[in-house]
Order: C-alpha cells, then structure tokens, then sequence
C-alpha cells in the first residue's frame, strides 16, 4: 500500500504511527471499497494475518471513524453497520428499502448547502454521508406500481 494514499496521509497528519493492524485493516476496507461490516473486516483481516487481534482491529474501525475515513452506515437496516469508506471526505447512496441493494453516485452537488451550513451554524464540516431511501426499478415494477 502506496504512502501516497490519501487515508494512509491522514493518519500521518494526526500523529498516527502505520501499525501493521491498522494498514492491514485500511488494506481490507479498501479491497471492499469500504461497504464492510466489522465481522467481515475481522475474518479478512484474521486470514491476511492472523497474529492480529480482534481488539486491534475494532481499534483500527475506531480510529478511522474518528478520522473521517470510514462512516458507519445502515445499509441493510441492520443493528450491525457496514463501514464505508469516505473518498474524498464524502460518500453517496441510494438505497433500495425493499431488496436493500444501494447505489452510488459521485456528484452530489453540495456545495452551496455546505457553505450556508457553515456560515449559520459556525462549524466546519469536514465531509458528509449522504443517502436516499426508496424502490429500485426492479422493486418498483414488482410492487406492482408500474415502471420506474
């Protein structure tokens, strides 16, 4: 894995050492474009090195959420979140609710949301999640409401 990789540069800039748990968690969200959930991170990291343990791994989720690398997200309505990775400090979705398939979509045209948010509430926002809910084309015409 490249020093040249943007989540790799991120923990550089906090202060953060490149153990080899959190490279190799980094390396397996990144294999899974980031739509993972924690059991799935533990089985892959445990077969690319097994001497790294279940506690390092949870660290490593920890810490990256910190960081805005990965958001939690409820993907398929599940208690457990599939962790996503945020490129570029942002991450984009539509969701099926019916067959839970999602979508992804790079241009969310935000900017100017972002801006005002900043300016009326004070803060600086660093990235966002941002998903839609409904039926795909395929449940669409399933459920009988004709096509999409």
């Amino acid at each position: 894995m490249s020093t040249e990789n943007p989540h790799i540069q991120s923990l550089k800039r906090a202060g953060y050492r490149l153990t080899q748990a959190r490279l190799t968690v980094l390396q397996v969200l990144e294999e899974e474009r980031g739509h993972i959930t924690s059991a799935d991170v533990l089985a892959k990291v445990e077969r690319v090195n097994p001497a790294i343990g279940r506690a390092s791994v949870f660290r490593a989720l920890e810490l990256f959420t910190q960081l805005g690398i990965i958001r939690p997200t409820y993907i398929s309505s599940s208690v457990t979140p599939t962790y996503v990775l945020m490129h570029g400090g942002h991450h984009h979705h539509v969701v099926c609710t019916e067959c839970k398939r999602f979508f992804e979509f790079d241009d969310c045209d935000l900017e100017a949301l972002t801006a005002n948010l900043q300016a009326s509430l004070d803060v600086q926002i660093k990235g966002h999640l941002l998903e839609f809910y409904g039926l795909c084309a395929d449940c669409h015409v399933a459920d009988g409401r004709g096509p999409a």
